[in-house]
């Protein structure tokens, strides 16, 4: 017998047991020799930890179809003798460590070989599928953990489960903190501290930038003031009248807001706008600034003036801050919805839903206010007032039991 150990280091003294068996593959014809037709086997269960086992390597290996001699010396005849010999591979094996009492034996070991195999020489379809349920086996050590005992996900998970569901009122304030309307202010005593000026028209750098002196010198002459805007030119002249010079400013900036959305050009997506080129909206708000019409577009388009696109989310936001303004310039905050919804060509019914969406009261106007601004029972009307009463949100009702 010739035997190998690669890979290992077999100590001297190691006693390996011999086993012999009859080939399975074996025709029991005459001319075969001992060597084929029987086969041995080389064992010790000496170590500690690991089994030896020495095997005739097969055909189907490399080096298996090769033969091996001895040479045998005879001293006292002289002769060398050649014997053809087994050829054995020695090969190590962890001894599996018995399992204690009430223990659960581990029987994935068998799987676990031909998954190695399967990933090693495998095709990619079944190399992707045993690795899908190596990552998502439940691991024998989760199974035999102590009762109440979570790793981190599976803590985080069933916190995020047992932490209460927010109540009607948090759900309502996150909802309202994602409209498209400006910033209240839930500290408002009067109906002129709930949308501070200089926050609806970009800051005081903007206002300041806002020129009255020609409507004021117009009125002053008598003459009659013509805008792009029904809402501006109705309210001009009893705003320049009352000497109010903030909310002569708002009303200029109001102007400018409307007529950059009447430049906006319509898109194949439907709802959304783009803003024209920087030529073409020059000339279309002729009048006005670089420095005021680039302001605009960096509140009201997306990426902050950088693309051309106002999708439905800051078209929306535009058309809130322009109610904001028109109840905030108008005569005791309280305006009429048929002039600016003219402006934004827009239909009743939606520019009451943005009025709403500000916070502001809509309904027919008083017999006073029908008698001092002369309106009519048609007219509807859009007042700020103290609490504000903005929008709740929608709450599904269960329907009833067959």
């Amino acid at each position: 017998i010739s035997a190998s150990t690669p890979g290992l280091s077999l100590p001297t003294n190691t006693a390996l047991t011999p086993y012999t068996k009859t080939r399975k593959n074996d025709t029991a014809s005459t001319g075969k020799s001992l060597l084929s037709k029987s086969e041995h086997l080389l064992h010790t269960s000496s170590h500690a930890k690991i089994d030896y086992t020495a095997r005739e390597e097969e055909g189907g290996v490399a080096g298996g179809l090769l033969q091996h001699y001895l040479g045998v010396y005879d001293p006292q005849s002289g002769q060398l003798q050649l014997v053809r010999a087994r050829k054995l591979v020695l090969r190590g094996s962890v001894r599996p460590v018995p399992s204690a009492p009430g223990e659960v034996v581990n029987q994935s070991n068998g799987l676990s070989a031909r998954n190695a195999l399967g990933l090693t020489f495998g095709t990619k379809k079944s190399q992707r599928a045993i690795d899908s349920i190596t990552k998502n086996a439940i691991s024998p050590a989760k199974q035999r953990s102590a009762p109440g005992h979570l790793d981190p996900i599976a803590s985080a998970v069933v916190s995020s489960m047992a932490a209460p569901a927010p109540t009607r009122d948090e759900l309502q304030a996150a909802v309202d903190e994602s409209k498209p309307r400006p910033k209240s202010n839930p500290d408002a005593e009067t109906p002129a501290d709930v949308y501070p000026t200089e926050q609806l028209v970009g800051g005081p750098a903007i206002l300041a930038q806002m020129t009255i002196k020609g409507w004021q010198d117009a009125i002053d002459a008598d003459e009659e003031i013509l805008t792009k805007s029904r809402f501006v030119s109705h309210r001009v002249q009893g705003i320049v009248q009352g000497g109010d010079v903030r909310r002569l400013k708002c009303l200029r900036y109001l102007l400018l807001l409307l007529e950059w959305y009447s430049a906006l050009q319509s898109t194949h997506k439907g709802s959304s706008r783009r803003v024209p080129p920087s030529e073409k909206l020059q000339q279309a708000l002729a009048g006005w600034s670089s420095f005021l019409i680039d302001s605009v577009s960096q509140r009201f388009a997306e990426g902050g003036g950088g693309g051309n696109t106002v999708s439905r989310w800051h078209l929306d936001l535009l058309i809130t801050h322009i109610c904001a303004l028109a109840v905030t310039v108008d005569d005791h905050f309280t305006t009429n919805v048929h002039d600016l919804g003219r402006d934004l060509k827009l239909e009743v019914k939606d520019t009451k839903k943005y009025f709403r969406e500000i916070g502001c009261s809509v309904g027919p106007p008083t017999e006073a206010e029908m008698k001092r601004r002369r309106w009519t029972k048609k007219d509807v009307v859009a007042r700020l007032r103290l609490p504000l009463c903005f929008p709740k949100m929608r709450v599904p009702v269960g329907g009833r039991g067959r």
